[in-house]
């Protein structure tokens, strides 16, 4: 089971890579808790900090920020920030904390900012989280002190923050029924003519609600369908000698102008090219989401 505690590291020699300067699991922060970012001596870190419970505040640019339960902060040091327990508190403030310092932590961090700004709101249950969580058990329980093993994970969460949806852990176990049905009808049957009838008869709802299901993850079924046919055609201009007439057949496309129009779009070659430029493009398999 895990504990609240802190832990720091302390290279023999500074790595050109982003790396853990310590982390924590805090659960009593009270009155006259805060760090002002101006005057700590750690210089050219940034500080991640999740509340847990209770609720904490941020200054930064002249706005403060409430911290609650569920929402995230991330400063640099230096910096016109601090963070602090706030007076009128009542309940004592739990939180978790990375601190991590390099070229990569702050400018990943920096970008992280422009994307959600200095607070954003993370499910218990977002992959950020989660990842923070698998780190403190891999050091608290496990004494994970390797650098380089640390910064694999340091990476894996800021990029697990980069994504304009940071809580897309929790998304994806909550998407609905009938996508779930649909996507896998699609990848099944993408060679076939399918159209939006066939597809939300596969999953027994109507297809303007379909549609709108859909629009609720900025897609929508047809386009999720032409990125299955074009990465089905990729592997097969890799992987055999068939014409590109008949991959774009076997593919599920009309006709071979619409093929090349669709192929182009996502990958800004024409199968023919594709096929032929194999020194620029040896991959046989090609993701679209």
């Amino acid at each position: 089971m895990l504990q609240p505690g802190s832990f720091a590291f302390r290279p023999f020699e500074a790595q050109p890579y982003m790396t853990l300067d310590s982390l924590g699991w805090s659960t009593d922060a009270e009155a006259g808790y805060g760090n002002d970012c101006r005057i700590r001596s750690d210089k050219g870190h940034a500080v991640f900090q999740y509340t847990l419970s209770g609720e904490g505040r941020v200054d930064s640019d002249g706005q403060t920020w409430e911290v609650p339960a569920g929402y995230g902060f991330i400063v640099r040091v230096p910096s016109e920030q601090r963070y602090y327990y706030p007076p009128e508190g009542t309940e004592p403030w739990a939180f978790v904390w990375l601190n991590i310092c390099g070229e990569d932590a702050l400018r990943m961090c920096d970008r992280i900012v422009e994307k959600h700004g200095p607070v954003v709101r993370l499910s218990a249950e977002s992959q950020p989280i989660a990842i923070f969580w698998e780190m403190y058990q891999a050091v608290s329980v496990d004494r994970l002190s390797d650098p380089i093993e640390l910064s694999a994970h340091l990476y894996k969460w800021a990029l697990s923050l980069l994504r304009s949806d940071a809580n897309y852990a929790a998304k994806e176990s909550g998407i609905h029924p009938a996508i779930r049905q649909a996507k896998r009808f699609m990848r099944d049957h993408f060679a076939q003519s399918l159209t939006l009838e066939d597809i939300a008869a596969s999953c027994g709802v109507s297809r303007s609600y379909l549609c709108r299901l859909f629009q609720k993850e900025n897609d929508s079924p047809l386009a999720y369908l032409q990125r299955r046919r074009v990465e089905a055609a990729v592997t097969m201009l890799r992987k055999t000698d068939a014409s590109i007439q008949s991959i774009g057949i076997r593919c599920g496309f009309d006709s071979p102008s619409y093929f090349g129009k669709t192929f182009r779009h996502y990958l800004q070659l024409t199968p023919g090219e594709f096929r032929r430029r194999t020194a620029e493009h040896p991959y046989d398999t090609v993701y679209l989401d």
